[in-house]
C-alpha cells in the first residue's frame, strides 16, 4: 500500500461499547445501531462480530438490511428505522423478516391493506417534540388502533425520538417522556425511547428497547468537556508525514494564507486530506499525534493532505506515522475544533481510506 491512509477499527471496542449499553439498562432489549455503514466503520464486520450478543440491528432502509442477511446475519432482528419507501417492499420485509417502523400514513394503509398472508413486527414512531418523522398526537391513536386491530401485525412497539437528549441542562428530554406517555396513556405495547445520550443519563427514558449507536463506536454523544471515560474508541485513522520544512517567522502555510508562523517553525505535511474524509472546517491547532506527543494542525486542510506544526515532537522524520484521532486524540475533541460531530467525521471516511479490523 503506496499511500499509508488506514482507518484501523477495533471490533472488540464496539462489542465492549455495547455491552456497556446493555448494563445502562440491563432489563431492556439493545438494537445496535448500525445505520450508514455502522457509522462508517462497517457494518457488516460489526454486525458479524456482534452476532452473538446483539438483540437487534438498527439500519436506514431494505437496502441497508439485505446487505446484512445477505452477509450471513439471518436471524438477529433487523429494524428499519426509516420504514419502508414503497409499498412493494413489504414483500422484502415479509421474505427476510424484518422488523419496519410505521412513521406516516402510506407506511400504515400500506400494512393494513398487504397480503393476508404477511405478518410484520411495526414501531410505531410518534412524534413527541422531534419535529421530523412520526405521528402527531392527533394521529397516534388511530394509527395504533388500526395496526392493533390488523391480522397482519404481531408485534408493536411504541417509539419516539428526542431532540436533545445531548444536552442535560435542557428541560427538552423530560418533557418529550411526559409527552410521550400522555400520547400512548396506559398502552400495553412495549415502547424504545432511548438513544446513545438517552440511555446514558435519562433513566426515565430506559424501557424495553434502547437505541444505542453513537456510543458503540466510542464516541460520546455529549460535548466534548463532559468526558465519559467509560467508552473505548473504535477507530483510529492514521497517514504519514510525507514532507518536513523550516519556514521563517512571518511565512505563510496553506490556501488563502490563513497560518502565519509566529516564529521559525517546522512544518510537517501529513498523507490525507478533505477527500479521504478529514475535515475542511479543522481549525488551526486541531490535534494530531505524532511521536509520544501531540502536534498541531497549521493551515487550511487540502484535499490530499494537512500541514501541522512540529514544534515539541521529538525527531519527526518522513515517513513518520501520525494518527488524526484514536487512541491518542480524541474524536470528539477533533470533532469540536472542527465545528461539527463525531458521527459526520465517521460517516464521511471515504473509500480511499484503506480499513482493517482488530478482534
Amino acid at each position: 500500500m503506496a499511500r499509508n491512509c488506514i482507518a484501523s477499527i477495533n471490533l472488540d471496542a464496539i462489542k465492549k461499547n455495547y455491552l456497556y449499553a446493555k448494563s445502562l439498562s440491563p432489563r431492556s432489549k439493545a438494537i445496535a445501531i448500525i445505520k450508514a455503514n455502522a457509522y462508517g466503520h462497517g457494518a457488516v464486520k460489526v454486525a458479524k462480530h456482534l452476532k452473538d450478543c446483539a438483540d437487534c440491528y438498527g439500519v436506514a432502509c431494505s437496502e441497508e438490511a439485505l446487505e446484512l442477511r445477505n452477509s450471513g446475519i439471518s436471524s438477529t432482528p433487523i429494524l428499519l428505522l426509516e420504514g419502508i419507501f414503497e409499498e412493494s417492499e413489504l414483500n422484502l420485509v415479509d421474505k427476510h423478516n424484518l422488523w419496519m417502523v410505521v412513521c406516516n400514513d402510506n407506511q400504515l394503509q400500506w400494512i393494513l391493506k398487504s397480503k393476508p398472508s404477511h405478518k410484520f413486527d411495526v414501531f410505531v414512531k410518534i412524534d413527541s417534540g422531534m419535529g421530523r418523522l412520526g405521528f402527531q398526537e392527533k394521529g397516534s391513536n388511530k394509527a395504533i388502533n388500526s395496526l392493533e386491530n390488523s391480522s397482519n401485525v404481531k408485534n408493536i412497539t411504541l417509539m419516539t425520538h428526542f431532540s436533545s437528549a445531548d444536552n442535560q441542562n435542557s428541560p427538552s428530554t423530560i418533557n418529550q417522556i411526559e409527552q410521550f406517555n400522555n400520547i400512548i396513556d396506559s398502552n400495553q405495547n412495549n415502547t424504545s425511547l432511548a438513544n446513545s445520550a438517552a440511555l446514558m443519563v435519562f433513566e426515565k427514558a430506559h424501557s424495553e428497547y434502547t437505541r444505542p449507536g453513537i456510543m458503540l463506536y466510542g464516541s460520546s454523544p455529549f460535548p466534548y468537556s463532559e468526558k465519559f471515560k467509560d467508552l473505548s474508541p473504535a477507530m483510529t485513522l492514521q497517514s504519514s508525514l510525507i514532507s518536513i520544512k523550516e519556514f521563517k517567522s512571518g511565512q505563510s502555510i496553506g490556501y488563502g494564507e490563513r497560518y502565519v508562523c509566529k516564529e521559525d517553525t517546522l512544518i510537517g505535511v501529513v498523507a490525507i486530506g478533505y477527500a479521504d474524509g478529514y475535515p475542511r472546517s479543522a481549525q488551526d491547532g486541531t490535534p494530531v499525534f505524532i511521536n509520544g506527543g501531540i502536534a498541531r494542525v497549521a493551515g487550511r486542510v487540502s484535499m490530499d493532505m494537512i500541514t501541522i506544526n512540529l514544534k515539541g515532537i521529538k525527531n519527526p522524520q518522513i515517513g513518520d506515522c501520525v494518527e488524526l484521532f484514536g487512541e491518542n486524540v480524541s474524536i470528539d475533541e477533533v470533532a469540536e475544533n472542527c465545528n461539527t460531530i463525531s458521527y459526520e467525521i465517521f460517516s464521511q471516511i471515504t473509500n480511499r481510506v484503506y480499513k482493517t479490523y482488530v478482534s
